[in-house]
């Protein structure tokens, strides 16, 4: 809102893109700044007063980022159950050739260079901020350290992103290394959300640790329930489409774990059916779910159910000084088998 209040709309299509796509700011579930801050209250057993509300912003302000970037890179025009930024924009173009058929990116080997150099310029980001905290001369408060830690999710995260990438254009994925890919990617923010409120309640470097070890196992349990929901195998409200992960062909942990489970001839008619895009029929989506639920979704929920475990057991772990911080962060991990959303 005080952004928006100092910059006028003006009538230039550029400056109504924020207001534009404010819908997306405000949706969403908030999950990486509920754990800095209940972390936070949990470890100081003080409550956040203003200035640790607005500092753990940040991460959902770079979440944001980055699902603006992901929705370039996977060409997605729907975030939040609403449309995405790069789509939504598109009709504020007022060009004379505005009517004309296109597509975001020319070919695949477009948009997987494109979608690298934009990681490439996040690493440059990354870098130019390393360059202000080797200036060890200056006093480094709690917001130097905090800017550090952005810094370093900014370097894995795009490696994850990377990572992600690559996988697309890769016939087999084993599960090892989509789990690799997921806690550089998904796990990273989490982890950077325990450890800014470690680093807001001078916590001991056990109790960070224990802590970003719950944001491990929840990360971990919170993505593969997204993977489930992202195919339809499972009751889904999702902001997308449920079919997306099936017609995108996206190697997900499901994917992984598909190609490592199924026999030969299933594993025939599941890549026949998986990834094949605007071609995708209704048959393909049905078999596919019908796949995955047969040989693949219990094993899947034995994973979330485990990570849930270890990750209530991390908290238990942790000497709380505000007992209702865990029993937040507890039934926000114990919540996540029957999420649908």
């Amino acid at each position: 809102d005080a952004y928006l209040h100092e910059r006028p709309e003006g009538r230039s299509p550029s400056m109504r893109t924020m207001r534009r796509n404010a819908r997306v700011f405000f949706a969403g579930k908030r999950y990486r700044y509920a754990l800095a801050v209940a972390g936070f209250e949990g470890l100081s057993g003080n409550p956040a007063d203003p200035d640790v509300l607005r500092a753990v912003t940040w991460l959902e302000w770079y979440h944001l980022y980055t699902l603006f970037l992901d929705d370039i890179m996977d060409e997605d025009v729907r975030r939040r159950r609403l449309p995405s930024a790069w789509f939504a924009n598109s009709a504020l173009y007022r060009g004379p050739d505005g009517a004309r058929r296109s597509i975001l990116f020319a070919s695949r080997r477009v948009r997987y260079g494109a979608s690298q150099a934009i990681l490439d310029a996040l690493r440059i980001r990354s870098l130019a901020e390393r360059a202000i905290e080797g200036a060890t001369g200056l006093d480094p408060p709690v917001r130097e350290r905090l800017l550090e830690e952005l810094t370093e999710v900014d370097l894995v995260l795009s490696d994850g992103q990377g990572l992600d990438i690559d996988f697309e254009t890769a016939r087999r994925v084993r599960e090892a290394d989509y789990e690799a890919m997921s806690v550089r990617k998904t796990g990273r923010l989490y982890v950077g959300a325990a450890a800014t409120a470690a680093l807001l309640a001078h916590a001991t470097d056990a109790n960070r640790k224990t802590l970003e070890a719950f944001a491990i196992h929840f990360s971990t349990a919170f993505q593969d329930r997204d993977d489930l929901l992202g195919t339809g195998v499972v009751p889904s409200k999702i902001g997308g489409s449920s079919t997306g992960d099936i017609a995108q062909g996206k190697r997900t942990r499901l994917y992984a774990m598909a190609m490592e489970r199924l026999p030969a001839k299933e594993r025939t008619a599941f890549l026949k059916s998986y990834g094949r895009g605007p071609r995708s029929t209704t048959r393909d989506i049905t078999r596919v779910r019908e796949l995955l639920r047969t040989n693949v979704l219990d094993a899947m929920n034995e994973r979330i159910e485990r990570n849930i475990a270890a990750a209530v057991d991390a908290l238990d772990r942790i000497p709380f000084r505000d007992p209702a911080a865990r029993d937040l962060l507890s039934l926000l991990a114990r919540v996540q088998p029957v999420r649908a959303a």
